[in-house]
Parts: C-alpha cells; sequence; structure tokens
C-alpha cells in the first residue's frame, strides 16, 4: 500500500496569471509551481495539479482593503469549488497586503515579476503554517 502524503498548494491569483506553490501541509517548506495563465482552462489546469500533487488544502491570497479584488478572488473561489471535492480539500483565505513587498525583497531583481509572484505564492504557506502553529 502506498501512502500519499497530503499536500497544501497556495495561490497568488491576479487577472492574467495565477502564481502557484505547494508543500507537506505540516511542514513549512515550500516550493513553486511558477504560474499559469489565468485564461478559459485555468480550473482544468488547478484540477490536474491538484491531483497530481495529493492537494488537501487550498489557502488563497485575498487582500484585506481592495473590495474589487475581493469580489474578484471570492468568484474565483467560488468557481474553484466546482471542481474541488468539498469533503478532502478545504479553501482557507489567508487576507494580507504585503507578500509581494517581502517577495520583491527576497528574489531583488531576478526575473522581477515572475520570481516574486511565484515566491508571494510561497510566503501565503509560509504565514499560514506560522499562524496555525501559535
Amino acid at each position: 500500500m502506498t501512502i500519499k502524503t497530503q499536500n497544501v498548494l497556495g495561490i497568488d491569483r491576479w487577472s492574467k496569471y495565477i502564481w502557484l506553490a505547494y508543500g507537506i501541509i505540516w511542514q513549512s517548506v515550500f516550493f513553486p509551481i511558477w504560474y499559469l495563465l489565468n485564461d478559459q482552462m485555468i480550473y482544468f489546469n488547478i484540477a490536474d495539479i491538484i491531483q497530481r500533487q495529493y492537494i488537501k488544502k487550498i489557502v488563497i491570497w485575498r487582500p484585506s482593503k481592495q473590495k474589487n479584488i475581493q469580489e474578484q478572488i471570492d468568484k474565483f473561489i467560488k468557481n474553484l469549488e466546482y471542481i474541488i471535492d468539498k469533503k478532502n480539500i478545504t479553501i482557507e483565505k489567508i487576507e494580507e497586503d504585503y507578500t509581494s513587498v517581502q517577495s520583491g525583497e527576497i528574489v531583488s531583481n531576478f526575473k522581477k515579476n515572475v520570481a516574486e509572484d511565484s515566491v508571494s505564492a510561497m510566503i501565503i504557506l509560509e504565514r499560514r503554517h506560522k499562524q496555525n502553529q501559535k
């Protein structure tokens, strides 16, 4: 019998791209998946990642102040709920505004936009992990 590790998926959603990272739920090391084009295939692509990476929890960034972006992300989450098994996969929102600033400090000028948003998805998971350890 094969034991599959339960993983968490971090999502940093923007209008053109979806930035992703994943890690083992109970550990604090996270890996970038890079990004997906936010097009008509996005939910199929995320469903594939969920299956391949044995995702049991999805953590999505949501700004705490920008109402228009909050509404877009809430709509994204509602659509995402159609493709997941709600009995086995949970979705959690992390409200914060500064992962891009922190990720910018980490990556400096190395492929700034691409790397920054991937690191942001990793930071989202790291912050959630730290909150859960308190």
